[in-house]
């Protein structure tokens, strides 16, 4: 054989041969396992939006117990803040010298009570005399005249009596309503009235109790724009209220009170320096839960979102662009999307842009995915069985590892 196709045929074979080579160590491709990631699917639902807010407690009905007449305490019959009912005696004052003004005028009563049917007796033998023209006109005048004066006498005197009367049930002081009594401002045998302390105490209703907190300008437009007719609005505006609805209120252990207060006033006018205007509203409280003075919390309900897309809020993650929630696709790759947040709320995140209902969010297993990688989609429940079984797998097998190293 010539010496040519020698070489031609051993270039050949080394050609082949490397082509063997290469083919035999390429590698087979890589499988892409996708992450498992819990979803929700994107839905809709009518979303109350509240408004909160900070409300100070303060009684119903706040009197000042004061003395009408002058004199000293002679003795305090109550326990300071303890519920007191109406007409209760809080005070007495020492009532001798009102007595002795009312002993004097009852006596100046009667003398005129007296001056008064002897007058009357007189005109009464006077009057068939004048009429048989056995007494002269002057007589009868006089007598007329006489009787006219002391009928007025005797009205002046039982007047006078009767203020002094009154003056008398001033020295014993009794509670105006029903509520928790303060503490006493004055001490037995101190002087009061005009001449000496005029406060002796308080007396404060508590049941019902109001809540008082601010509304801004914008809430308030809210709030009125649930009041979708004209008589709604007239109605509301007749009772005192701009603004109607139930508020809840938080206790000082920050769990929820369990009356629902009604909404009773609104200030007509909105405070120049801060742009809020007051609210009140009145809460039952029957066992004396609440106090006035105490600082609350305040939700009221201001308007609702129908058809409002809602996702949970642990779906969105933030960042310098903004807000953003990872999307499963149909065809289960990730996709990172911008949402536009209209409400925060108890039901979750309402989105105003960004997503659609129907759509997958992701809720766990975000951080293993990034954008445009695949994912399969699995329902919490899903997911939780899953991980029960790869769990148990690893148990099995560190179990059996444990006791192959035990027969060793």
């Amino acid at each position: 054989m010539p010496s040519h196709l020698n070489s031609t045929a051993f270039k050949l074979t080394l050609l082949f041969s490397s082509v063997a080579l290469i083919t035999g160590c390429e590698k087979e491709p890589v499988q892409i396992t996708p992450k498992l990631v819990v979803v929700e699917k994107v839905s809709t639902a009518t979303v109350p939006l509240y408004g909160n807010y900070v409300g100070v407690t303060k009684a119903s009905l706040d009197v000042e117990v004061r003395a009408r007449v002058d004199g000293f305490v002679e003795n305090k019959t109550f326990i300071e803040g303890s519920a007191v009912k109406e007409g209760a005696l809080l005070y007495r004052i020492d009532n001798r010298p009102y007595v002795a003004v009312v002993n004097r005028l009852s006596a100046n009563v009667e003398s005129q009570q007296s001056a008064l049917e002897k007058a009357q007796r007189d005109v009464e033998r006077l009057k068939p005399l004048y009429e048989q023209d056995a007494a002269s006109q002057l007589d009868f005048d006089n007598a007329l005249s006489v009787l006219s004066q002391a009928k007025s006498s005797v009205a002046a005197s039982k007047a006078e009596l009767e203020e002094a009367r009154l003056e008398l049930s001033y020295t014993e002081i009794q509670s105006p309503i029903s509520g928790l009594v303060s503490r006493s401002e004055v001490d037995i045998g101190a002087l009061v009235g005009s001449s000496g302390q005029s406060l002796l105490t308080r007396v404060k209703q508590v049941d019902p109790i109001y809540v008082t907190f601010n509304m801004s300008a914008l809430d308030y437009l809210n709030a009125r724009r649930r009041m979708t007719s004209d008589k709604e609005q007239q109605a509301a505006e007749s009772e005192g209220k701009a603004v109607e609805g139930f508020v809840t209120i938080t206790l000082p252990d920050n769990s929820e009170y369990r009356y629902l207060g009604d909404v009773g006033f609104t200030d007509p006018s909105v405070n120049p320096e801060t742009g809020t205007f007051q609210v009140r509203a009145e809460l039952p409280n029957p066992d004396k839960e609440l106090l006035p003075g105490q600082y609350t919390n305040v939700r009221i309900k201001l308007s609702e979102v129908s058809g409002a897309i809602v996702i949970p809020q642990k779906a969105t993650q933030v960042e310098q662009g903004g807000v953003y929630v990872m999307i499963v696709l149909p065809n289960n790759k990730v996709e990172r999307r911008f949402i536009v947040i209209k409400h925060q709320g108890e039901m979750g995140v309402v989105v105003q842009s960004g997503l659609k209902a129907g759509e997958l969010v992701i809720v766990e297993g975000m951080h293993r995915v990034r954008h445009g990688q695949l994912a399969e989609p699995l329902t919490a429940e899903q997911y939780n069985k899953k991980e029960d079984v790869k769990q148990k797998a690893q148990a099995l097998k560190q179990q059996k590892l444990e006791q192959e190293q035990g027969d060793n």
